[in-house]
């Protein structure tokens, strides 16, 4: 690389030089050297330019011989040695840069989050049936409300029966006479347990009596399920998970939208 470098000395008259005729440049007198030229020991087809004594290359003879690339940069008026790349003798195509992509809400396929949701239907209605009690109907309206309170919960990372604006849960619909099971489950404990999502969730609250009261409470008619991914406390990935239980005779007409802070 040393003998590269040593030969860069003539790179400005040697760009100048061009005819293979001898030359004179600003008073300089330039005759094409006759000596033969090796490199590696091995002759190459350089031409050189003996000038007061010293011989002169082309840099771009260089470049093709050696094996690097060398070119002109018209936009700053430089000349670009590129070390690392086979002679071309222009310049490398531009790579745009790749703009920032945003990175995408953590989520699930709809129609995995909608088959959870009905798992966890079926598991509570199974835990129902086992304590001789009727099922309940999945309701419309307040598997809305059960969503729109996972999903509050999740944006604002807030777990508790009390809405991100301070709000009681109870206000997310137009009825007062409903039931609120919640849970905050972190991906890894899943993987840990090799568990999936419904039957962790279920099982946790049944072994909670606050929570299995309200699966087996007689008085409820209806069910609603919200799912949603967000971020826990502790900065791991979750599932906010929400169960709504609605008093039999009772109907909900408006549904609220997610709460902030």
């Amino acid at each position: 690389m040393k003998k590269i470098l040593y030969l860069f000395i003539g790179l400005a008259l040697g760009f100048a030089l061009g005819s293979p005729a001898a030359q004179a440049i600003e008073g300089i007198f330039a005759q094409r050297c006759t000596s033969p030229i090796l490199l590696n020991g091995a002759p190459v087809e350089i031409e050189a330019y003996n000038i007061n004594g010293h011989n002169y290359f082309k840099l771009r003879d260089i470049g093709k011989a050696v094996g690097f690339n060398v070119y002109w940069n018209a936009e700053d008026g430089t000349v670009q040695i590129e070390t690392n790349r086979p002679y071309t003798g222009e310049a490398p195509a531009k790579v745009e840069t790749d703009k920032p992509v945003s990175q995408p809400e953590v989520t699930a396929p709809a129609a995995d989050v909608d088959a959870m949701k009905q798992d966890i239907v079926d598991r509570t209605n199974a835990l129902r049936k086992e304590n001789g009690i009727a099922a309940l109907t999945a309701n419309d309206k307040l598997m809305q409300a059960a969503q729109v309170r996972a999903d509050e919960m999740a944006a604002n990372t807030v777990y508790s029966h009390t809405r991100p604006d301070g709000r009681k849960y109870t206000t997310v619909t137009d009825c007062k006479y409903v039931g609120e099971n919640i849970h905050q489950i972190p991906l890894l404990y899943l993987e840990q347990q090799k568990g999936e999502l419904a039957g962790t969730v279920v099982h946790s609250w049944s072994k909670s009596a606050g929570h299995m009261e309200n699966m087996i409470n007689a008085s409820y008619a209806s069910i609603g399920v919200g799912l949603a991914r967000g971020i826990d406390g502790n900065g791991l990935e979750c599932w906010y998970c929400v169960q709504l239980f609605l008093r039999d005779g009772y109907h909900i007409t408006w549904v609220d939208t997610p709460a902030k802070r």
